[in-house]
């Protein structure tokens, strides 16, 4: 059995209002969706992340004739080929990004192939079902601190109604022309407001210098946050080492980060004490199950960011259902009709806070080929 074509599928939904987080807005949700078919029409998907067009050139131009032709079971060996091409042509700055795309796609279709779940090819799965957080609470166009914080109140009331028992917040409200005061409010207020039996992270994307980093880490320790999640740009890998040193409150990150070269000098450092590797970004499930592993044997938390279509989703839970002890999924409430409508049975959470790992073959989903149709992007 072959790979007989490599398919890319852009997919694009205007939201009806604009959300921010520390890093700008979002007026719309845009993947691309990388389709594998192999001798006798089965079909693997996959997901990158970035931009369409530019990741759509590299997995059509550059990846797809290297995979055209192979065997799907492969999946290690393809890997190395693609990275090192990636590499070859780009130099330090490759586009991981097509290359997770193209790897998750291999491994959903490996598993289909086989008959078998994807966590069960990565090693058996330890996990049946994984705790989930809300992640959600961003920025709304409001030109008042307390109209953004009663935004993220009800929002919050709302997640855990809906069964969620750990919320991830959105700070670095100097978008909206605020600083780090404002953060250190808007925090609070949530606190005040749940509790603190309720788990909360906080996530700055990146938005601070190192002296507002400290004053939020603070305020996030006394608050009892569970993490504080990407407070630097992630070239300043010094910046989280310092930072991991003067505070308590743990430091998490590694969305902006790919390939397990990168995460292993960061472990070493010690600069993080969460990491969070995108399946999407990072290198594939490939990748990134070898990052989780590295994680474990030095005692660093692992929990894949998760911000994309269910088919990200679904390659994230198999990842984490191999992981021995706690692990946590993130599952993304900001708008997005492209999450909610892809699957022709979508992925939620349960009634106890946790999400089912699916067990069918592959990825163990279906993907609605009627509603991709209708979210392809055109133009």
């Amino acid at each position: 059995m072959t790979i007989r074509a490599v398919e890319t599928i852009p997919i694009r939904q205007e939201l009806d209002a604009p959300f921010g987080n520390g890093q700008g807005w979002t007026t719309a949700r845009q993947y691309l969706i990388v389709r594998l078919v192999a001798d006798d029409g089965t079909i693997g998907y996959g997901e990158c992340w970035g931009p369409i067009a530019g990741n759509q050139q590299v997995v059509e131009q550059l990846i797809a004739p290297l995979v055209i032709g192979q065997d799907p079971m492969a999946t290690g060996r393809l890997w190395d080929e693609i990275a090192f091409r990636l590499r070859w042509a780009y130099h330090s700055f490759a586009p991981y990004s097509a290359l997770s795309g193209v790897d998750l796609a291999l491994w959903d279709l490996k598993g289909k192939l086989l008959g078998r779940p994807v966590a069960e090819l990565l090693g058996g799965a330890v996990h049946t079902r994984v705790p989930a957080y809300a992640t959600g609470h961003y920025f709304r166009q409001v030109d008042r601190l307390d109209r953004q914080i009663d935004v993220v109140l009800e929002e919050a009331r709302g997640n855990l109604a809906g069964s969620f028992r750990r919320l991830k917040l959105k700070i670095g409200l100097a978008l909206l022309g605020w600083g780090a005061d404002a953060d250190v409010t808007l925090m609070t207020a949530l606190r005040d407001e749940v509790g603190d039996g309720v788990p909360i992270m906080v996530d700055a994307n990146c938005a601070y210098r190192m002296p507002d980093a400290v004053r939020v880490g603070r305020a996030a320790e006394a608050l009892g946050v569970t993490w504080f999640e990407e407070p630097l740009p992630p070239t300043d890998i010094a910046g989280y080492c310092e930072l991991s040193r003067r505070l308590d409150v743990p430091i998490a990150g590694g969305e902006s980060w790919a390939l397990l070269s990168e995460f292993a000098e960061i472990f070493h450092r010690r600069a993080v004490s969460v990491a969070q590797p995108d399946v999407c970004s990072a290198g594939g499930i490939t990748e990134v199950k070898r990052i989780a592993d590295l994680a474990r044997a030095l005692n660093i938390a692992c929990y894949p960011h998760v911000w994309g279509t269910p088919i990200a989703m679904a390659a994230s839970l198999h990842v984490l259902a191999t992981l021995p002890g706690q692990v946590l999924l993130e599952f993304d409430q900001s708008p997005n009709p492209i999450r909610e409508g892809l699957l022709t049975t979508p992925i939620t959470v349960g009634s106890d806070g946790a999400v089912e790992v699916p067990t069918g073959p592959g990825f163990g989903i279906e993907v609605d080929e009627d509603q991709l149709e209708r979210f392809r992007a055109t133009g």
